[in-house]
């Protein structure tokens, strides 16, 4: 699926952080998305098999031994899906590793809502 000329409407964010999820989900969807969240690269598949979204937003470094790189490579693989990813640790790192990605936007945290509002309202 090319999800390149459809507007942005259903996300999918991967967080393992349950207040950053949540408070990533309640303000994507106060801000007129359809969102679906996860904790974990199982939770991820199913919920994006539910949703068919046309957005991830991941974080690199998942609990649990789950890495988002990889999550988001599953994902582009199986949906098309962009990526913008977020992170506490270095950038140059989440660069190397996610080369051969389609990553619109890397963000970093402390995650301000609004900057990330405002990298998804870009996607056209």
């Amino acid at each position: 699926m090319d999800n390149s000329e459809e507007k942005i409407k259903r996300v999918l964010i991967v967080e393992d952080d349950p207040a950053a999820r949540e408070a990533t989900s309640m303000y994507l969807e106060y801000c007129g998305y359809k969102v679906a969240a996860a904790a974990d690269a199982r939770s991820a598949l199913a919920e994006a098999h539910l949703l068919k979204p046309n957005l991830l937003i991941c974080d690199w470094q998942l609990g649990g031994g789950d890495n988002g790189a990889d999550v988001a490579r599953e994902l582009q693989k199986r949906y098309g899906l962009p990526v913008i990813f977020m992170t506490a640790h270095p950038l140059d790192e989440l660069y190397d590793e996610t080369a051969d990605l389609d990553v619109l936007y890397y963000l970093r945290k402390p995650l301000s809502l609004g900057e990330l509002a405002e990298a998804v309202a870009s996607i056209h």
